[in-house]
């Protein structure tokens, strides 16, 4: 048996292999929205390292040290930090008037003060703020000031906002990089997420989402200080005092009641500071969850290597005796081994295609050919699995944040075809399905009523046909090649252009924007409009001066679904209309 890949090696295939499997029950809660975020440092690997902040803080400390105006203030703050570092400051005086980067020992220290970076940001330095180390001495506005765009985990986050799979997320993090990811998505939109870090905040006009930042927030800070800076919650005093600073009385009703009343995936986050510990005892003083859980989800889901110390006191704490009995079970039950990268693509994967299921099961049942989508649901789910595998590392970038722009680029440039029968407005935005989440699905009409079960058929068709044809990405940007590229599998087969659209009135706008004037675009309908027009089936219209070559093929889902008996009739027929 091959060995279970550890979370920085497994795929996203291999962890859409676990939301399928052993993981189901969580999945489905996910897209039901039972599952609050809880997220940490470990998502936001494009802000600040800690590392780095570490150093900005001790070098801003040796420097006013040897410095005979400030020597007698800050010598005594650097002594302490070394000490933290696991150093002995006498041995290393001599150290002192070279810049901390060139120490030989600065690794070994910044190394140390990792895990103690809250005890750090304690250190006092008289006559100043008790936040001078992070404003001052770090210049924490500055650490993050021009910050890098999105990664993949931000993006997939807003993903599921805007799916209606995640309304409420709490956050340890400073930066802003999940309101970042919402307002490109969204068309620049705000009202999509209602940003809370102070209670006044809270009146104001809710959102798709809430995010709880329960430590503070590095853009509101730095926008206004004022008002802000005081919520930056980060040395050890500030998260001892958090549980009963009367500033934060509001935020901590916001998490407990999140960690009361649903249930729990952590993305990055320890849960190693004693405040968001006591949380989780006053979640389960008000309402334990259970356990076994089954038939519903675990309560509390980790994605980690390996389960950190904080977070097996969380388990311990939430299920009280039954821990004990039932210790490699909880475990087991409660941790998938991927990092946030891989764990938040596959979530999106599965919200999107069994969103389409659904729609094709519900258009399908209403056309009196519900049979058929059964033999429908397992090509989309292999075209899902495909679409896993093209989520690789870019080297460069070290991410998959390339392969999820890409992806996010193709989707939406597909869905606005079909819609609208034109590019979307920006190639930055994503086209939501249905902003309601799964089981709401079935009670949106503009989803019912859009055509999008009649596209998820012809995704299924051209995946269950992939034997006769190649579909790859779009040769250029221009609208003229579509949302797809398609190739028949035989020698000398031309590449044509794939539009999937709603209805006439798509292809009508696309080729008034001159999509068909090569004469060789295969065009597929949802509906049989076009077809009840008079329209030929095989062409849009004579194109004047040209002569041979492939003409513009024109196929409905609609008509070939309603005079197919079964699958096998459905996919015989979509095969003879596509003559690639």
């Amino acid at each position: 048996m091959a060995p279970t890949p550890n979370a920085t090696d497994i795929s996203v295939r291999e962890v859409l292999a676990k939301l399928d499997g052993e993981f189901d029950a969580v999945t489905r809660g996910i897209e039901a929205g039972e599952f609050s975020l809880w997220l940490g440092s470990g998502i936001s690997r494009r802000a600040p390292s800690l590392g780095k902040l570490i150093d900005r803080a001790m070098e801003f400390m040796r420097a006013r040290a040897v410095d005979a105006p400030t020597a007698a203030t800050f010598l005594p703050a650097l002594r302490k930090a070394l000490t933290l570092g696991g150093h002995d400051a006498d041995a290393l005086a001599h150290r002192f008037s070279t810049p901390y980067a060139d120490w030989p020992e600065a690794k070994a220290i910044t190394g140390v003060l990792w895990n103690k970076y809250s005890r750090l940001l304690d250190i006092r330095i008289a006559g100043t703020p008790s936040d001078y180390i992070l404003w001052d001495a770090i210049d924490i506005r500055d650490a993050f000031s021009h910050p890098k765009p999105p990664a993949a985990q931000h993006l997939c986050i807003a993903i599921l906002i805007l799916e209606g799979a995640v309304s409420t997320i709490a956050s340890a993090n400073w930066d802003g990089f999940i309101e970042a990811a919402v307002r490109r998505l969204s068309g620049q939109t705000d009202s999509v997420l209602q940003v809370v870090v102070d209670p006044e905040q809270l009146r104001d006009p809710p959102g798709r989402a809430q995010l709880l930042k329960f430590h503070g927030c590095i853009v509101h800070a730095t926008a206004d200080p004022g008002k802000y800076r005081e919520y930056l919650t980060g040395s050890h005093t500030q998260i001892i005092e958090w549980p009963e600073d009367q500033r934060f009385a509001a935020m901590r009703a916001l998490v407990v009641g999140a960690a009361t009343n649903k249930k729990t995936l952590v993305l990055g986050l320890s849960i190693q500071d004693a405040n968001l510990q006591n949380v989780f005892t006053k979640a389960k003083a008000v309402n334990a969850w259970p356990w076994p859980p089954a038939p519903a989800a675990a309560a509390h889901v980790f994605c980690e290597d390996e389960i950190t110390d904080g977070q097996v006191d969380v388990l311990r704490v939430v299920y009280g005796d039954a821990y004990n009995d039932n210790i490699d079970d909880i475990h087991t039950g409660s941790h998938i081994r991927a990092w946030a990268e891989q764990v938040l693509l596959a979530l999106v994967l599965r919200v999107v295609t069994d969103k389409l299921a659904k729609l094709m099961e519900i258009w399908l049942a209403d056309a009196g050919k519900a049979p058929i989508g059964m033999d429908l649901v397992g090509p989309l789910r292999t075209l899902r699995d495909y679409v896993a595998d093209l989520a690789t590392v870019d080297p460069v970038d070290e991410s998959r944040t390339p392969a999820t722009d890409i992806g996010i680029r193709l989707w939406s440039r597909m869905l606005s075809m079909f819609r609208l029968g034109a590019l979307p407005p920006s190639a930055e935005t994503y086209q939501t399905l249905s902003p309601l989440n799964l089981p709401l699905l079935a009670t949106d009409p503009n989803a019912l009523s859009s055509g999008l079960g009649q596209l998820a058929v012809a995704l299924a068709l051209l995946q269950h046909g992939a034997g006769r044809w190649t579909i790859s990405a779009p040769e250029t940007d221009d609208v003229s090649s579509g949302c797809a590229t398609a190739r028949g599998n035989r020698p000398g087969a031309p590449a044509r252009p794939l539009f999937i659209i709603k209805s006439a009135g798509e292809a009508i706008a696309l080729q008034q924007s001159g999509a068909f004037a090569n004469d060789n675009a295969v065009v597929i309908h949802a509906d049989d409009t076009w077809y009840r027009m008079g329209a030929s089936p095989r062409r849009v219209s004579d194109a004047p001066g040209r002569t041979g070559g492939a003409a513009t093929i024109h196929v409905s889902v609609a008509d070939l679904v309603g005079r197919s008996a079964d699958a096998r009739e459905l996919h015989g027929a979509f095969a003879a209309e596509m003559i690639l």
